[in-house]
């Protein structure tokens, strides 16, 4: 690995993905504050990223694309469901889940979703590779282990666990076709799908 990937990426994981989730975790900030922490994660991603020079193509913000990332995620959303009703029938998670969510919903849907591809698949993809990660394996595993490890929040390793597995998958999309607007608008389906499904019921 390159001096860049220890000094520069390493500092800023840490600080805008690690701490936060961690503290959250133990304690020390209210649950209830995780999602003022995304915003501010993300207000202060969209400053670097500025500051770093990429351009909305480095972070997947494109449109030539577009088409493409919803037919294959489309796919991915649909397997998905099919793990969630494979996991109910095996008594693997506890089964239908309607929370009175309120405008976490829309909020959900429409603000976390996209928020949350924009960190783990855009910024982390444009960050690791000026960072000198070339493999596309370690770009798609680093992502996901990220992505998974911010949902330590809600104390359920069930949770973690798919959400390592459905962020190495959207990883791998994303390395393919780099475009967030496709990921966010399935990432917002199979959210609602496992939160209705009992996973991470916290939320």
């Amino acid at each position: 690995m390159e001096k860049r990937f220890f000094f520069r990426f390493l500092p800023v994981v840490f600080l805008l993905f690690f701490l936060p989730a961690s503290l959250v975790a133990a304690g020390y900030i209210p649950f209830w504050f995780r999602i003022p922490l995304l915003l501010f994660s993300f207000c202060l991603t969209v400053l670097y990223s500025y500051y770093r020079g990429f351009t909305l193509r480095d972070l997947g913000i494109r449109r030539d694309n577009l088409a493409a990332s919803l037919r294959v995620n489309s796919v991915v959303t649909l397997c998905f469901s099919v793990l969630m009703g494979l996991l109910f029938y095996f008594e693997l998670i506890p089964g239908p889940y309607f929370p009175a969510m309120g405008v976490f919903l829309p909020f959900y849907l429409l603000v976390s979703s996209p928020l949350q591809e924009f960190l783990f698949r855009g910024f982390l993809f444009a960050e690791m590779r000026a960072s000198g990660v070339r493999s596309g394996f370690l770009l798609v595993v680093f992502s996901a282990l990220l992505f998974s490890f911010i949902h330590i929040v809600y104390g359920d390793w069930l949770t973690l666990v798919l959400t390592f597995l459905i962020g190495f998958v959207w990883g791998g999309i994303y390395y393919r076709i780099p475009n967030i607007a496709g990921l966010s608008v399935f990432h917002a389906i199979a959210g609602m799908l496992a939160l209705l499904a009992g996973v991470a019921r916290n939320m």
